[in-house]
């Protein structure tokens, strides 16, 4: 995760000096610079929520002798309650993360 926020950092530096540097009877009006970090914005992010899509699930079996395993799981199992109605569909979790970078930024 620390070299695809490496990359993504120095990638986002690159592209900045890139437009930054261009002699003024190139430039237009179009602001290719905006678009261009739109655009990988939107790429990084929905390359995220695809791979925490993708994550598999890990069914833990419960013991008799790990009675913390028992109240983890306990616990996990209520907060899916919880989350179920606020995420039911993949459109709510792609505005909510919308929502918090457009917020952060």
């Amino acid at each position: 995760m620390a070299s695809l926020s490496l990359n993504m950092t120095i990638l986002s530096m690159v592209i900045g000096r890139i437009f930054h540097s261009v002699p003024a009877q190139f430039q237009i009006t179009l602001p290719l610079g905006e678009y261009a970090a739109v655009t990988l914005l939107m790429f990084f992010g929905l390359k995220s929520l695809k791979t925490v899509w993708d994550l598999p699930t890990n069914v833990v079996k419960v013991d008799e002798k790990s009675p913390e395993l028992g109240e983890y799981v306990e616990a996990e199992e209520l907060v899916k309650k919880k989350m179920a109605k606020w995420l039911t569909n993949p459109l709510e979790i792609i505005w909510k993360s919308f929502n918090l970078v457009f917020f952060a930024e």
